[in-house]
């Protein structure tokens, strides 16, 4: 606990000096802050919390949600900033182009009012045991430039962009450390909460004791499944626990509740929730799965414990039952509402409107898990997965959007599809429209991450054996980039022997 105090002090007086640049800014022009975000839940949550302090101290700010930062991007902003004359804020992403930042903003427009507040890995760092290019990095760019990696926290477990964004305006206003909750969202978003039992690690365990603080989040040990479907859906189309018998059948899964003696349906025939059932009997349905599991399927009952128990976050604030009780039901929310281009429509509910945003976002959520179902499906029924000896990928084609290519791969990758080899690295192409590239995802599993995968270099190598002039990179376990068209067959392969040398140094 010393070493993050001392790790989190050093991170904090980076915000500091990053808030300076801020207000020295504020101070010599009256004019607004152009904040720049990603389009998943941890951006979102990341540009609301922003949005939300900003508005409080009375500094006008313009929020644009981008599906990723590229190098056009950044010379188009370039372009403009002197006419603007705004303040610039990157979360989320940045680190992964600060080259391109430093180059075109700095050197080439003289512009240097701007932050980036991300959680990456920074440009050309393959993992955070790079100490030395990593402090480089740091003593070049500290007046605009904070990352955890910085301090040796890991940016893909201990603190996400929604965290950075959050310690951010807690520096810039003690008040705001009622935003605490939504970085809590965010983390969960990123699937941070990687502790025993869903919990929370370094930094982000932090945040939490600011929420606990004020009162914002109750910590409640539940079962491992949806608290807000059908519990008999919610078990059989559960992602993260597999059943056999009941996964896949909600009917059957309904039978198998019923044998407890639980009354399962309310007055109107709906069957009840999580959220709907008294602690006696979830304390019913915890041993009968827990039975279930070591007499039927013969698991060791500490592994089924480890994954059906665990920590849920619950929104004080918000109505019980609702999409926003739940953070983690509030991050799927904000997720949806990304991949289905209705980025704003997130920022708006993350930062508290509860009545035309929330309203339109019950559809764009329905449209959201029916569009990963048909997704899903269609790559499993057509067998649309391809395979190389250590590299599996597949092509979006006309079904995938893009904004949606990275979520599959990590459905298949993290959640329970059995058909799928977790041994290897999964790669997913999709066609950006109007240009002649492919959006790449890569994800990976973490026991073989665990065994020397890292994706992020895995890509930036693949990228600069193909000759590729492109950005690319994230953490060892989930990294993408775009690649023209007619290169895809020789990335794909150097991404293939990348990947062998990883596990096996030839």
């Amino acid at each position: 606990m010393d070493d993050l105090k001392k790790k989190f002090e050093e991170f904090y007086n980076a915000l500091i000096i990053v808030k300076n640049n801020l207000i020295n800014f504020l101070a010599d022009n009256r004019s607004s802050i152009q904040i720049y975000t990603h389009l998943d839940a941890d951006g979102l949550s990341a540009g609301a919390i922003l949005g939300k302090a900003l508005f409080r101290e009375n500094i006008p700010f313009q929020i644009t949600v981008l599906k990723r930062l590229e190098k056009e991007t950044i010379i188009k902003i370039s372009k403009d900033i002197k006419n603007l004359n705004r303040f610039l804020i990157f979360t989320d992403f940045g680190s992964g182009q600060y080259l391109e930042l430093q180059n075109d903003l700095i050197l080439k427009e003289n512009f240097d009012s701007f932050i980036v507040l991300d959680h990456h890995l920074p440009q050309n760092i393959s993992s955070k045991e790079e100490t030395n290019q990593i402090e480089d990095i740091h003593k070049k760019t500290y007046q605009w430039h904070v990352n955890p990696y910085f301090f040796g926290i890991d940016g893909s477990l201990e603190i996400s962009g929604a965290g950075l964004s959050y310690t951010f305006t807690k520096v810039l206003n003690e008040n705001n450390v009622d935003l605490s909750c939504i970085a809590i969202i965010g983390a969960i978003g990123d699937i941070q909460n990687k502790g025993p039992n869903k919990s929370f690690l370094g930094i982000n365990s932090i945040i939490l004791e600011d929420a606990k603080r004020v009162g914002l989040i109750d910590i409640k040990s539940d079962l491992n499944f949806s608290s807000i479907k059908p519990l008999n859906e919610a078990i059989a189309y559960s992602k993260e626990i597999n059943l056999p018998g009941l996964t896949g059948d909600a009917n059957r899964s309904l039978i198998f509740l019923k044998t407890l003696g639980i009354l399962m349906e309310k007055s109107n025939t709906n069957i009840k929730t999580l959220n709907e059932l008294s602690n006696d009997e979830k304390q019913k349905i915890s041993s009968a799965i827990i039975e279930y599991g070591s007499i039927k399927l013969d698991i060791e009952p500490s592994r089924i414990i480890e994954k059906l128990i665990i920590n849920r976050y619950l929104l004080k604030n918000e109505e019980v039952g609702s999409e926003l009780y739940d953070a983690a039901e509030f991050s799927n929310l904000l997720n949806a509402c990304g991949r289905l281009n209705s980025g704003s429509l997130g920022i708006a509910i993350a930062m508290g409107d509860r009545k035309n945003s929330y309203k339109k976002s019950h559809e764009i959520l329905l449209n959201y898990k029916k569009t990963l179902l048909k997704c899903l499906t269609w790559l499993q029924d057509n067998n649309k997965i391809q395979q190389k000896e250590y590299i599996q990928y597949f092509f979006a084609e006309d079904v995938i959007p893009e904004t949606m290519v990275g979520t599959i791969s990590s459905m298949l990758v993290f959640e329970n599809e059995e058909r799928f080899d977790k041994s290897k690295p999964i790669f997913g192409l999709a066609k950006i429209r109007d240009e002649n590239t492919y959006k790449v995802s890569a994800r990976a599993h973490e026991t073989i991450v665990n065994k020397g995968i890292n994706l992020s270099q895995a890509i930036r190598e693949a990228c600069d054996q193909s000759k590729l002039d492109v950005l690319g990179g994230g953490h060892p376990p989930a990294a993408g980039t775009k690649i023209p068209i007619d290169k895809v067959d020789i990335f794909l392969e150097h991404c293939n022997v990348t990947i062998r040398k990883q596990l096996y140094g030839k």
